[in-house]
């Protein structure tokens, strides 16, 4: 599996600067404004590559009984 590269700080924003195909990950919620990652997304996900993988995770297997 390729390496994911991790996200700039620079790409960070916050929710009234945030535009189409930005990741909508939260970096920070400290005072009164929430900083989102900001981060280029893939057509259709919410998330840039390095937060997506965090976000979704393999269902575990059901045990046999």
């Amino acid at each position: 599996m390729s390496e994911i590269p991790e996200p700039s700080s620079r790409d960070q924003t916050s929710l009234l600067k945030l535009r189409a195909q930005q990741c909508r990950f939260i970096g920070s919620d400290a005072g009164s404004e929430t900083i989102f990652c900001g981060a280029p997304t893939s057509p259709g996900s919410s998330w840039c590559p390095w937060h997506r993988r965090l976000v979704y995770t393999k269902p575990l297997s059901p045990r046999l009984a």
